[in-house]
């Protein structure tokens, strides 16, 4: 639940926000154990971090989400604590949003066992992620139960909170259709309810090539830039990244369109006279390729400075970061459970035996 953009469409059920007021948004965070690349930061991350501002925002990490691939107790609680790290040294702020850990609200796991009611087995089927993994050869009674109702708790997760927009790739549009799907069906028994939310699909960065110049930026490729890691390694990873296969020599005429290093001077060098004389003097012949890349480091450090203070800071105040999950579970549990006592109250759950 990542890749986003501003996305405006009509939001079907109670009360739809006026375009004056904040509009609210909930965003997803699985701590799925890879290390966060520039790829990763400017395709998703910063993207997410900046609705916070102008919005009604909730970003939660989805640690019951990781289970379904992460089942080992040491290894889960390292990528839990590394995604707050991520982003709370990146700059979301428990002042402007609600962030909290998926966990830590119950509501959670009871509206799915809720919603659960209101999709059919042959719908859940035709889910992206059951179909893909049956397409990789594994079979059907391999497949756990809690991948397969993955877009139940998912429905779950984005229907507690009412939001009216949900930041994800074109490869989570899906399951924020069949969240609209369950939510309009249990609304065509119950009444309007719940809020058919609208996905937020980014048109912008988007996809990031990595330093092989061909692929998407991906560990698994091991094409990345990296952002916390040590500074040698990241000088490795930008020094190996590549530029113009044509060009043998520093006095050759370069080729800055498409040339990895140059998209990485976009997105990175905040010193734009900088990055104009370097694309001006490399297409001329007038600068080698190992003077881009050691301006590309330093521009890398500019940037990231901060946020790797922040982390090294955050990382040893444990109290500190359990007290920001705390109070964000304790804020979104009073919207969650207010809609969960709307569910149960309108499906026969909260009754006359236990109001």
């Amino acid at each position: 639940m990542v890749e986003q953009a501003h996305h405006k469409g009509e939001v079907t059920g109670p009360t739809p926000v006026p375009a004056t007021m904040k509009k609210r948004i909930l965003s997803g965070i699985t701590p799925s154990g890879s290390a966060l690349h520039i790829g990763n930061y400017f395709g998703a991350v910063k993207p997410q971090i900046e609705l916070q501002n102008g919005n009604e925002t909730y970003y939660f990490v989805a640690d019951l989400h990781a289970l379904t691939t992460v089942q080992d107790k040491e290894d889960l609680e390292r990528n839990i604590k590394n995604v707050i790290l991520d982003y709370l040294s990146l700059g979301l702020d428990p002042q402007k949003c609600v962030f909290f850990r998926q966990s830590d609200v119950p509501a959670h796991s009871q509206m799915a066992v809720v919603m659960g009611n209101y999709v059919t087995y042959g719908h859940m089927q035709r889910m992206h992620a059951f179909k893909d993994k049956l397409q990789k050869g594994a079979g059907s009674e391999s497949i756990n139960m809690g991948l397969f109702n993955y877009p139940i708790l998912m429905a779950a997760d984005i229907l507690l909170y009412k939001p009216e927009a949900i930041p994800v790739g074109e490869d989570q549009r899906q399951h924020v259709e069949i969240t609209r799907d369950m939510a309009e069906s249990f609304n065509n028994k119950y009444g309007n309810i719940l809020v058919l939310p609208e996905p937020m699909i980014s048109k912008a960065t988007g996809r990031v090539v990595g330093t092989d110049g061909e692929r998407k930026m991906s560990k698994s490729l091991g094409n990345v830039i990296g952002i916390f890691e040590d500074d040698e390694i990241i000088r490795k990873q930008i020094m190996s990244s590549f530029t113009d296969p044509n060009r043998k020599k520093a006095t050759d005429l370069g080729k800055v369109e498409g040339n990895p290093v140059f998209i990485f001077h976009d997105l990175l060098n905040d010193d734009k006279e900088e990055v104009n004389d370097l694309k001006d003097r490399y297409s001329k012949g007038m600068v080698g390729d190992v003077e881009v890349k050691e301006r590309l480091i330093v521009a890398h450090q500019r940037m990231f400075h901060e946020a790797k203070k922040r982390r090294k800071l955050l990382a040893n105040d444990q109290e500190g970061l359990r007290s920001i999950l705390r109070e964000g579970a304790e804020k979104a549990a009073m919207v969650a459970n207010e809609t969960l006592k709307e569910v149960y109250t309108s499906i026969g759950i909260i009754n006359g035996l236990n109001k």
